[in-house]
């Protein structure tokens, strides 16, 4: 029933008594829920995220066929083959990629060795020249083989590197997301002013990043469409890379992959790398 203002009542006299109470009551449930919904979106700090995307269970050593497409801006296209390894060391990894097909890029190989402290060491082998050429810090935004990689996207970076912020959760596809903002704390780090990406909630994969230059321009978008649980291992079997300002794509499919199947730690290094082709 309404209560009528227009006189004093005793029921009126009872609310105003209490009001006080009433309204401590109030602030403190309203308290209570904030904080509970300060703990859904804040338990997970950028930090700790940023953590969990680093550390999270990719097999002892990993062996995969791939293949790769290029697409220029007048929709022409070159077809790729490659063999990648890659194999833990502790923190660190090593890995080894190698190109197949076609003729023209056949013998084409990657090796880089992962570093705490300083750039990885990165070396590649061309051989049309038969020899080793190794990638020094000032190269490390030149495009990957004329790829829409980088040879600074070739390097896993560590989560230490950067300041960390969710900005949001939200749904990629059907996938829910924390939505993770990464800016480097030393500009000269890297070439990129910041990377915005898309984590698939409990498994920890980036299932989509946004790459800004220094100026705060989205330049590019890398993008996996299929993710699959192969030994256990989360992983994505479809991705593309596509550089807005050349309007070039790079589409890369697992057509096999096994995971700890024991590499020979002597594919991880240079001699193996300049071992005749």
């Amino acid at each position: 029933m309404l209560l009528k203002f227009t006189r004093t009542t005793p029921a009126l006299v009872k609310v105003m008594k209490y009001a006080p109470l009433f309204r401590l009551f109030l602030f403190s449930m309203l308290a209570v829920l904030w904080s509970f919904s300060s703990l859904a979106l804040g338990a997970m700090d950028g930090l700790t995220l940023a953590k969990k995307m680093f550390y999270r269970e990719d097999g002892r050593d990993a062996y995969a066929m791939v293949r790769m497409l290029l697409i220029d801006k007048r929709g022409r296209k070159e077809l790729r083959s490659l063999i990648s390894a890659r194999k833990d060391y502790g923190e660190l990894s090593k890995g080894y990629l190698q190109f197949t097909a076609p003729a023209s890029i056949t013998g084409t190989t990657f090796l880089y060795w992962e570093n705490r402290d300083r750039d990885d060491d990165q070396f590649l082998y061309l051989p049309a020249l038969r020899r080793v050429r190794r990638i020094v810090s000032r190269q490390k935004d030149s495009r990957f083989v004329n790829t829409d990689y980088t040879y600074e996207d070739m390097q896993k970076r560590r989560f230490d590197k950067d300041h960390h912020k969710i900005l949001r959760s939200e749904k990629f596809g059907k996938y829910p997301c924390w939505v993770l903002e990464s800016v480097p704390k030393k500009r000269s780090s890297s070439q990129y002013g910041k990377r915005i990406s898309w984590v698939v909630k409990n498994i920890y994969v980036p299932i989509k990043i946004e790459f800004y230059d220094r100026r705060g321009r989205l330049r590019k978008i890398s993008r996996g469409y299929r993710l699959r649980k192969i030994q256990g291992i989360w992983t994505v079997m479809e991705s593309e890379m596509k550089d807005l300002k050349r309007r070039h794509r790079t589409l890369m499919k697992n057509d096999k992959i096994r995971y700890n199947t024991g590499i020979p730690d002597r594919v991880f290094t240079r001699r193996y790398l300049e071992r005749k082709k």
